[in-house]
């Protein structure tokens, strides 16, 4: 499990959790998948009208820029809009912010989110089965067999060493996950978790692209780790 971390503080990053300013989406270069899919060995790389992705294989992935800021100490957040096309026709889309000392630093820092949290699960689940950086897990679902891709968890906090171990509650998330009335078709889930104080500053989890008050209240009733520095938790997941 990696774990990332920020030197940011909690109003920065609940800000950030909850999005900039919005305005609509603008085409951006490909160039970031492109390069990430090639850096992992692939050859057969495309860039057609619905993003990029791998050739004979339907998946396309695309970015752009949904919405930035420029704060009073002239700092920048950025918040990007990735949108996956899966093989069922269906989109992931996931708003993802960064911050850095220039808008580009903040879009980068933005990627380096999607990158540990949330990448490598659409990479083995639906461009390369056999990705050695991410493993799959059986789990029993309504009696029926699934595969759950559990993404790293990637923790930011205030200082580089204040942020809690995660590992254990990896189990709690499979738990939850295993118990829930799942239609057969493929879904992912998205888990945002702040605490400050020892007390719980948001939880989110949205099923499909769409908040789930049911997984909401299960994560948010797991036993979080106490501490008073501010900790914030993003847990991507595909069940297939």
């Amino acid at each position: 499990m990696r774990v990332a971390t920020a030197l940011l503080y909690p109003a920065l990053l609940l800000a950030i959790l909850l999005g900039c300013s919005r305005s609509s989406p603008t085409p951006k270069s490909n160039e970031f998948f492109v390069t990430w899919l090639q850096g992992h060995g692939e050859s057969n790389v495309v860039v057609d009208a619905h993003g990029v992705g791998i050739a004979e294989n339907p998946t396309r992935l695309r970015w752009s820029l949904y919405g930035s800021e420029q704060h009073t100490n002239g700092s920048f957040t950025a918040e990007l809009e990735f949108r996956v096309l899966m093989p069922d026709r269906r989109e992931i889309i996931e708003y993802v912010a960064g911050s850095g000392d220039t808008l580009k630093q903040a879009e980068d820092d933005a990627k380096v989110n999607f990158i540990v949290s949330t990448f490598h699960v659409i990479y083995r689940s639906f461009l390369n089965p056999n990705d050695p950086h991410q493993t799959e897990q059986k789990i029993t679902n309504n009696g029926q067999p699934r595969v759950l891709v559990l993404g790293d968890t990637m923790t930011r906090s205030q200082t580089t060493n204040s942020s809690p171990n995660m590992f254990p509650l990896r189990d709690r998330f499979r738990e939850i996950l295993a118990s829930q009335p799942f239609s057969p078709q493929t879904h992912w889930i998205k888990i945002i978790y702040a605490n400050h104080h020892s007390n719980v500053m948001h939880c989110t989890v949205t099923l499909d692209n769409e908040g789930s008050p049911t997984l909401t209240d299960a994560v948010k009733n797991l036993p979080w780790p106490k501490q008073q520095e501010f900790y914030m938790v993003k847990q991507f997941v595909v069940v297939k």
